[in-house]
């Protein structure tokens, strides 16, 4: 049997139904007894004559009784109730009990195939490729789902919350690694990273093949956790680059500028120690000159001397 409209639960305590169905049909609705472990309906009752029933105010009473709300073919509210005793379905008022829950909290299939669970709802649609799931207030905004007071949600038994925290813990981790080596053909290293209180280990190495070609590989671990799930506790990477064009060596460059520099150094520096020595060289001459000039001066001095006394004894 296809099923349209409401799936209600039931607290009957008959073996043979554990819920209703409501199908909708042309001016009417037929209500079906439905049990959970065969999934098999039985037609109980049927009313004609209707414009078509109000899922969002049909629900199971204290007694156990299905009280439907309905439309006439003026748009007029009509209930109507489903006993399971009797199995028969009757015109009621406008009638409700005080059994409150049973309005608050029960589970409806509007015509549009969604499922509805209580006043603040989560919503169900099954389509042809997937299950569909929101929430709506009692308003019929939407509104968030929030998993709360310390419940996992889990996906595959994965826990989606840990799971989001060990990505980044686990990128972390990788960041912390050398990726291509300058001065040195490999380097190797070890870190760790953490996300939200999750914590990942990595270890790695990168070499530089050639002045073209680089490598690098790396993995990253997280420690064992509950809900880890299969293969969520590791992350790995490796990856080659490739030099295109022509190559430019700066370094090769400042060192052929630095020999160049002491080399221009060294030879000022010889050239220095040659003007050094020859003007030790003259100052040692200018002295030896100085002292024979200091030899004539007084040489002069005597001569000059003795001349003035000779030219006076010959006078006398």
């Amino acid at each position: 049997i296809t099923l349209f409209g409401s799936l209600i639960y039931s607290s009957s305590s008959k073996a043979d139904s554990d819920y209703y169905a409501i199908e909708s049909i042309e001016g009417g609705f037929k209500v079906f007894s439905c049990v959970n472990n065969t999934g098999t309906c039985s037609e109980k009752a049927s009313v004609t004559g209707l414009t078509g029933w109000n899922a969002g105010s049909s629900y199971v009473d204290k007694q156990n009784n299905l009280i439907i709300h309905a439309g006439d073919e003026n748009y007029a509210s009509k209930y109507y109730l489903y006993n399971p005793n009797t199995e028969n379905i009757s015109a009621i008022n406008d009638w409700r009990d005080n059994y409150n829950w049973a309005k608050e909290w029960k589970i409806v299939t509007e015509s549009n195939g969604t499922t509805s669970i209580g006043k603040n709802s989560l919503k169900l649609k099954e389509t042809s490729n997937s299950q569909e799931m929101w929430a709506t207030n009692s308003s019929g905004s939407i509104a968030p789902i929030n998993i709360t007071n310390g419940t996992k949600l889990l996906i595959n038994g994965r826990d989606v919350e840990q799971s989001i925290d060990n990505v980044g813990a686990l990128s972390a981790a990788l960041t912390a690694l050398p990726t291509v080596p300058t001065d040195s053909p490999i380097a190797c290293g070890i870190g760790t990273g953490t996300h939200s209180g999750n914590y990942a280990f990595s270890g790695g190495c990168a070499s530089k093949v050639n002045e073209k070609l680089s490598f690098n590989a790396a993995a990253s671990i997280l420690p064992g956790q509950d809900y880890q799930g299969k293969d969520n506790s590791y992350s790995a990477r490796a990856g080659f680059v490739f030099k295109l064009g022509k190559i430019e060596k700066p370094n090769l460059m400042r060192f052929k500028e630095k020999k160049i520099i002491d080399q221009k150094i060294s030879s000022l520096e010889k050239n220095n120690k040659k003007l050094k020595e020859k003007n030790d060289e003259i100052i040692s001459q200018n002295k030896k000159l100085l002292a024979r000039l200091e030899k004539l001066e007084n040489i002069a001095l005597k001569f000059q001397s003795d001349s003035q006394m000779i030219s006076v004894t010959t006078k006398d």
